[in-house]
């Protein structure tokens, strides 16, 4: 009886789930708790993947906001099941954040998350050059970086070095993108209540005292890495949002096309900074056309 238990506990482990959302989406089949890397024990992700695709299918990374704190993604999987009950793939990711790790740590994840996507990529299906990412708030300024910072020995990760960290599409909700801006500018300051705890919460992620001339404080700023080679991405906020203030994505988009990338923005009036009522709708539309081409 024991040993019955135990090798039922053991297909259980394995076991691939089947569900459908409520929006009348295709079914889909989650692959939890798969390792994408030794560095700590939240580096997991689950994958969620279409059922009954009859090509392999672009992968959206799934990234968690919360304030650039650690983040096992599980709040996050309206978004994963969404994209998936709608024929993209999605991998919900766990990194490392604040208290204990800064910037380089988060990005590092997700270099390697999205490398491990790649070489895992023909035994589910998933087309490996067509990877994109989204997140909102931290999660949307970690998605951004990821796209657009070069990886380099600070931020790399050192694990599935033979595939490619690179993206290409981004949906970004209520993100900050300059955080010289959000600090500086008095537009901003005054959108953002208790801004002074918000200074330290990021400094603490970026790992020094918030100064605007500082180069930590630029480096984990993506209006800093933009070129024409960087993906398309698509800005969605609220003009109500006081906890991230709407023109970090109003200005970004003009950075964007300013450099030439193909970006779209979208500004509701309501939502907060949850952001606008519609980010699923628009996200998958998004993902869809951009990776059609």
């Amino acid at each position: 009886m024991k040993r019955t238990f135990a090798h039922i506990l053991m297909l259980l482990a394995f076991i691939t789930a089947a569900y459908a959302d409520d929006t009348g989406g295709q079914k889909f089949e989650v692959r939890p708790g798969l390792v994408y890397s030794t560095a700590d024990a939240i580096s997991k992700m689950d994958l969620y993947l279409p059922q009954n695709a009859t090509a392999d299918v672009p992968c959206v990374l799934v990234i968690q906001g919360g304030g650039f704190r650690a983040q096992n993604g599980q709040k996050f999987k309206p978004f994963a099941e969404y994209l998936a009950a709608h024929g993209l793939a999605a991998a919900l990711i766990g990194y490392r954040g604040q208290p204990d790790h800064t910037y380089p740590a988060t990005l590092a994840d997700l270099r390697t998350a999205t490398r491990f996507v790649r070489k895992i990529s023909a035994q589910h299906g998933i087309d490996p050059d067509k990877i994109g990412a989204m997140g909102r708030s931290a999660g949307a300024t970690i998605a951004a970086l990821l796209a657009t910072s070069d990886s380099d020995d600070h931020d790399a990760g050192n694990e599935h070095l033979d595939f490619s960290s690179g993206i290409q599409a981004v949906v970004g909700i209520a993100g900050v993108y300059d955080f010289i801006a959000r600090f500086v500018d008095e537009e901003q300051r005054a959108l953002q209540p208790n801004v002074d705890t918000k200074i330290l919460s990021n400094g603490a992620w970026i790992g020094t005292p918030f100064s605007a001339q500082d180069s930590h404080w630029r480096r984990a700023s993506t209006v800093t890495h933009l070129d024409p080679s960087d993906p398309p991405m698509l800005l969605l906020h609220s003009r109500n949002d006081s906890t991230v203030p709407w023109p970090q994505s109003h200005n970004m988009h003009h950075a964007l096309i300013d450099a030439g990338i193909k970006a779209q923005l979208h500004l509701a009036d309501s939502g907060g900074h949850g952001g606008p009522s519609d980010s699923k709708e628009r996200m998958v539309t998004f993902f869809t056309a951009v990776f059609a081409d």
